[in-house]
């Protein structure tokens, strides 16, 4: 089995190299010298990986649990080498190695996972070659969970209920063919909108480039001072429309260019306009900020993005913090960059609180003769009710845990939920000055966040695929 897993991993590490030749050759052409060695280190180490475990392994399709065991294996990896630039270059002046490693780990896992927590105390001052490959690695774990998704997740026959509920169609089989095709199209995104930012007077090629790679991805925001230069109208209406489309479902995104307006409007998608609409309105009336203001930080927490110009965890009490993190929680939409619960979750949910009243409410030769429906919606609803439960109380775990730093439980509880729905705003307690226990901690929140808690079980269990086959829709 696992060799099928390192096969695929191969593909994986493969793609990754080459996207790091990218910000090489940014570095060669700007001659920023001191970016180059680890740079060059980490394409070799990504395409030396990628190519041996191609040569010695062969390719087959994969169980559910093998996909499990692949997506854990690839963000694991790739992050640590990934974070090769970072402790070769320790932008964090740490103090010893092991500070060194786990910061330089934090720091890629902050990336590829596209959570945006940055223990780096000026990005502003990094060579733009250095900041072109962290966007790089935000798009290869942004961009790379969908294409995980569809092709490990949404391939399996036991996941095309859920795939149908979804609006997915599928691409094709061929893993090549779906990779390309996830790639060239939120690649057109960022091109199209690293014009318009160019045509808005941003002059600096690398830099918007860059930017427009973090906001779709949802990854790592600017210094406030650079920040404060995109909030014009025009620029926070793009990044508004940037932020949205990398959180909702790849389905969205794939009509939208295929022109099939009316099945681009999902229940998911309406769903997720329904609950950006409402937390507009709640921010608006409760803080009194503009309403633009208002639509932009609910996009940005709802979709996982974690921009902030209003210093939203030290500005407001608690009842306003807590609607924030009510949004984080509940995510944008599946197969998407975006993290936390999940619009489609939701909606399951909700359907099997209906059919719970219905069933005390129907008179029992309804419920004979429609046995058969509620016994197939059964294992989704029960395994959906089960993803929800398991990330909330790992919500609450880490939370308390995280508290013992010195925080309130509300100021750790929106520290913890940025981390686990991958949203990276912090309200000043995740700094490279923590205990590397609490930096770990952290770690494992966005691992699980970008995961997801019910894959990484099922990766770790030692039971065997036919048994977890039956509890597949359990995946994302």
């Amino acid at each position: 089995m696992y060799k099928h897993v390192f096969a695929n991993l191969g593909f994986l590490l493969q793609i990754a190299g080459l996207l790091t030749v990218l910000p090489i050759v940014v570095g060669l052409y700007l001659n920023e010298t001191q970016t180059l060695a680890p740079l060059f280190l980490a394409c070799i180490a990504f395409l030396v990986c990628g190519f041996l475990m191609n040569a010695l392994c062969e390719r087959k399709d994969l169980d559910f649990k093998s996909s499990c065991v692949l997506i854990l294996l690839a963000f694991l990896l790739m992050s640590l080498i990934g974070a090769i630039p970072y402790v070769y270059n320790d932008p964090f002046n740490s103090p010893n190695l092991i500070d060194r490693f786990t910061n330089a780990y934090f720091e890629s896992v902050s990336g590829f996972t596209t959570t945006g927590f940055s223990f780096i105390p000026n990005s502003d001052a990094l060579p733009k070659s250095f900041l072109l490959y962290r966007s790089i690695t935000e798009l290869m774990g942004g961009v790379g969970i969908v294409f995980l998704l569809l092709a490990f997740f949404h391939s399996r026959k036991s996941l095309n209920g859920l795939g149908n509920a979804l609006g997915i169609e599928r691409i094709g089989d061929s893993l090549k063919r779906m990779f390309f095709s996830v790639f060239l199209i939120y690649g057109v995104y960022i091109i199209v909108f690293t014009v318009i930012f160019y045509v808005l007077g941003f002059q600096d090629v690398i830099k918007i480039g860059s930017f427009v790679i973090d906001t779709i991805t949802g990854g790592y925001q600017p210094s406030l001072e650079r920040f404060q230069l995109y909030l014009s109208i025009p620029m926070r209406v793009c990044i508004i429309i940037l932020m949205f489309v990398g959180s909702v479902n790849f389905s969205f995104n794939y009509h939208l260019f295929t022109l099939k307006l009316k099945k681009a409007f999902s229940k998911e998608i309406l769903l997720y306009l329904l609950v950006i609409a409402i937390g507009t309105v709640l921010i608006f009336s409760t803080t009194g900020r503009g309403p633009l203001t208002s639509l932009f930080h609910v996009v940005s927490m709802s979709s996982s993005t974690g921009y902030d110009y209003i210093n939203v965890p030290g500005a407001f009490n608690d009842a306003v913090k807590s609607i924030f993190i009510l949004l984080m929680i509940l995510g944008g939409c599946g197969f998407s960059m975006a993290g936390g619960i999940r619009m489609f979750r939701i909606i399951s949910f909700s359907k099997s609180i209906k059919q719970s009243i219905k069933g005390v409410l129907i008179k029992e030769k309804v419920i004979q003769e429609e046995s058969e429906e509620v016994e197939t919606n059964n294992v989704e609803q029960f395994s959906i009710l089960v993803a929800i439960i398991l990330f909330v109380a790992t919500l609450f775990i880490f939370s308390i845990i995280f508290s013992t730093i010195g925080v309130s439980f509300t100021d750790a509880l929106f520290e913890v939920g940025s981390a686990l729905t991958t949203n990276g705003i912090s309200m000043g307690a995740t700094t490279v000055a923590m205990h590397v226990a609490y930096k770990w901690l952290i770690i494992t929140a966005m691992l699980i966040g970008r995961i997801e808690i019910i894959p990484i079980l099922i990766a770790l269990s030692p039971v065997q695929k036919e048994r977890i086959e039956t509890q597949s829709l359990l995946s994302s």
